[in-house]
Parts: structure tokens; sequence; C-alpha cells
């Protein structure tokens, strides 16, 4: 409370760096602005270094769409997983230090942990949890971790009703609870919470003042972006801060453009900040490290990055980029996206943050600044994006979503009551789901998400719609189970954006 309102109080001085950034043959305040209006981005903040200095930094755009407020420099994001090389950086500090090894295994540090699968359990390391690599598939699991009641300890322990993919070690998906596991690791070897411990080992070190590691340390503070995303009429429309505590380690972190670039110029520097040696160059080149390949093709994909290799460090990812080497982290919250990225033999970088969860500029932007950095020639990345992300100038999830709703059909009755529906449902890992009928709708509410509910309707046979209240999970078809004619179970799902596993939910009463 105290450093939220020190936040509140302070008077920030506006700062505006810029350099004559040309990008496709127009300004960068040209290309930025084209793309803005292009993906229905109401703000965002950009940032360049070059040369190991900021050379370019400024704020687009409005923090709320149908207010005036400007972005500049200091407004504040969601960083979302750009928190994880945070975290690499803390737990390879604490490697440096002897209070833990990155192949120490996890259950050293956690005895209570389980896993679905007992070798996991068993086998499992700091590093297999960090780089992704412990079976699971992307995302999966995060229904019940996103913006949960859960704590992240009851988090880490639902982990054990998760099935695996894929063999232990043998493959890659992005892996979000990793890091809350590793955050907990780095609470019981320090004895600090893995917030203040970010805060006093890199953030303070970094002048990043107005970086914030939780969602309710934003009470009180000013200069604020917020979150936008499409409704179900996809029209872009502002929604609010989701606390996401219980996975800060992976995702919770809150910045500016200002204090990131920051970040990225003490990553290109080797540890070094204003002429300080804030790190040591080995701590910093262990985050860079490949510790697990992401596998596609190194070659004959006619991509026109010309990729040749992909993999995933401590919360870094590392590739390349015609023919240079990048390393990058891209961040994903409800309504706001972000990108930072280095080239560091060009000891060149940018930071990109956005108020739309719905774009593709942090990408074709970093793309395109990536070829301004290599005076490589090249198409306009967002407009390229934008054209294969799109058919007649529709999402692809809006075309899917009138193809559903044209696919209705009253005449194809359930086998059961709707009204029947009625009653508790219970899931192992996300609780309780009670529907109700209310009026002329079904109603329904999560035990884990008390804030979320929703409705469901008949579509076809057995198979329901559900729409959840909370736009950013969305809505599934929702198949239900019958015995006997009488309902067992249903499923539901949120977007793929947050979890792509169905949930069944069982009858109680």
């Amino acid at each position: 409370m105290k450093k939220s309102l020190f936040i509140a109080l302070f008077v920030f001085i506006p700062l505006q760096v810029f350099s004559q950034i040309t990008l496709q043959g127009k300004s960068i305040d040209k290309y930025v602005e084209e793309a803005m209006l292009r993906w229905k981005i109401p703000g965002m903040s950009v940032a360049v270094i070059e040369d190991g200095k900021v050379t370019f930094m400024k704020g687009y755009g409005v923090k709320e769409l149908g207010k005036s407020d400007k972005v500049d420099e200091n407004t504040l994001f969601a960083v979302a997983s750009n928190s994880k090389a945070f975290t690499g950086l803390s737990v390879a500090m604490l490697e440096s230090e002897g209070l833990l090894n990155l192949n120490d295994k996890v259950s050293k540090y956690i005895p209570e942990i389980k896993f679905y699968d007992a070798n996991t359990t068993e086998l499992l390391t700091i590093k297999d949890v960090m780089t992704h690599r412990v079976g699971l598939g992307t995302f999966q699991g995060d229904f019940i971790t996103w913006g949960t009641n859960f704590s992240a300890m009851e988090l880490i322990d639902k982990l054990q009703y998760v099935k695996p993919v894929y063999g232990f070690r043998s493959g890659y998906g992005y892996f979000n609870s990793g890091y809350t596991i590793a955050g907990e690791i780095i609470k019981r070897v320090s004895g600090k919470e893995w917030g203040a411990y970010v805060k006093e080992n890199i953030l303070d070190q970094l002048n990043m003042n107005r970086t914030l590691t939780s969602v309710s340390q934003l009470n009180g503070v000013e200069n604020v972006a917020t979150p936008h995303t499409f409704n179900y009429d996809y029209k872009m429309v502002p929604i609010p801060w989701r606390n996401v505590d219980n996975l800060a380690p992976a995702g919770g972190m809150i910045s500016s453009v200002k204090d990131m670039a920051n970040w990225v110029t003490m990553q290109i520097n080797m540890g070094e900040f204003e002429s300080r040696h804030v790190f040591s160059k080995k701590v910093i080149l262990n985050t860079h490290t490949p510790y697990n390949l992401i596998p596609s093709p190194s070659h004959g994909m006619d991509r026109p990055t010309n990729r040749h290799f992909n993999t995933y460090g401590l919360g870094w990812g590392i590739g390349d980029y015609k023919n240079e080497l990048y390393i990058e982290h891209s961040g994903g919250y409800d309504g706001m996206l972000s990108r930072t990225a280095f080239l560091p033999d060009r000891k060149f970088g940018l930071v990109i943050l956005t108020n739309n969860d719905q774009n593709n500029v942090i990408t074709t932007l970093m793309y395109q600044l990536f070829d301004y950095a290599l005076n490589k020639d090249a198409f306009n990345w967002d407009s390229l994006a934008y054209v294969n992300s799109t058919k007649d100038g529709k999402s692809y999830d809006e075309i899917e979503w009138n193809e559903i709703r044209d696919k209705k059909d009253p005449e194809l009755k359930p086998g059961f009551q709707m009204s029947d529906l009625q009653g508790t449902y219970f899931n192992e890992q996300a609780g309780t789901l009670v529907i109700l009928k209310t009026e002329s709708e079904l109603t329904f509410k999560l035990s884990s998400r008390p804030e979320t509910g929703g409705v469901f309707r008949h579509w076809r046979n057995d198979t329901l719609i559900c729409k959840f209240n909370d736009l950013v999970i969305g809505r599934c078809l929702a198949p239900v189970n019958t015995e006997n004619g009488k309902i067992k179970s249903l499923k539901i799902k949120a977007a793929d954006f947050v979890d792509p596993l169905y949930y069944e939910f069982y009858r109680k009463d």
C-alpha cells in the first residue's frame, strides 16, 4: 500500500526520445499509426535501443476508448509473460550465489508437489519447469489458474490432474504454472515473496520505479492504460483489469515502456546499466542459453523470417531472424499484448506495449524494426499479417462463430429437458459449477471464478452453447453427457487464448 501511494504521488517529468527511424519509406510514427488503425488499437508505447542506448521512446493513442487521456512513455501496461524473464534472472542469481542449482529436483524445495505421471514427479527439475518441457501442452491447465481464486500452492497441487500429451522432456509445451513453481522456490530459498525479491534485486537496481509486481498495487496509481478486447459483436471495448497474482511469476508484472527499455538495455549491455555493473555477464548469459528446442523444420518452409532454429532459455525465446541471433518474449494479458526483443550482436532492442489483445503489431513491428536495424529490404509486415489473419475483413474467430450460429437447429432437440440442467456439478480441478433457471435463461456460476458467470443455450442435439459474461474466457460448444436418460455431466472450455482443454463437470445432485 505504501508503495502504491508513493507512486501515485510522485511527479513524473515527461521524457520523449526521438530518432529518425524510417519503416517502409515512412516515419515510424506514420507506420505505427496505420497499424493501430488496422488492428483497432486504442493506445500503445514503443521504445527502440540502438548501439546499447535508447534512441526512440514514445506513446501513441489513448489509454481508454472514448476518453482523451493520451498514452506516454510512463503509461502502465500489463507486460504479462515478459515477467518470466525477471523470474529467470532471479533463479539464475540465486544459482550464482550457491543457493540452488537449475538441475536440482523441484521436490527438494517443494516436497509435496505431485504430477499426473509419477516419473515426472520424481525427476522434475527447476530447469524443466522453466523451459516448458514437463510434458503438458501449451496453456493446458490455465483455465483453473488464470484469474481464479486458487492460491499459488493450490494451483501447484492441481497439476496432478492435468494429463500430459507427450513424454517427460520429449517436447515443448508452454507451461505458465512452471513459473508459479519457480516463484515458490524463490520464496522458499530467499525467504522473500517473489514480488519483493524481484523489486529489491532487479527493479530497484534498474530504476524501474513505475513497475509493479501485482495487479493489487494498481490501486491509487495514475497514468494506467485500460485493457481492451472485442465483444461478441466484434466491437472493441474496454474491460476490467484481472488479478493474476497466483501466476505473478509467470505473468503478473505491470510496467511502462520507459522502465522496460531500462530492462532491455541492461540485457543488451550484458548486465551493465548507466555505467554500473549491476548483474554479472555469466548470470545474464545463463538466462540467454537455449535449454529446450521448440520443434520446427530448420529449412524448406519458405519462411520470410529465414528462421533456422527456435529455442527457449530462462524466460527468453532464442532464435534467428535473417541469419541474425535474436532474443525475445511476448506477453498476453486480458486486453493487452506486449513484446520485448533484441539483437545482441547488433546491440539493438525494442519494447512494444499495447492495450488490445487482438493484434499482431507486437510481432510485425518487431520484424519491421529488425529489418531497419539490419538494413534489410522487406515488405510491409503489418499489412501482410492483417491479410493473412482475416478473410473479407473478418477475423477467423468471427467467421467460425457465424458458422456455428447458422448451424443452430431447434429441430435437433436434446435428449433431455433443458430445465433438467439445473443443479450442481463438480470438477476436481475447477471446483463447482451451479446452473440456475433465471427468467427465460439458464445461467451458471463457477466457484473458482466468483465474478464470472454466463448462460447455456441449446445449439443442436445434446450440445449447448456456453457463453461466459467474461469476454476473455469467451464461449464454447458444451457437450452434455447423459446416461439412462439422465444428465451425467457436461463439458466447457475457455477460449484457446486461455486454455485449449475441455473440463468435464459431473452432476452432484
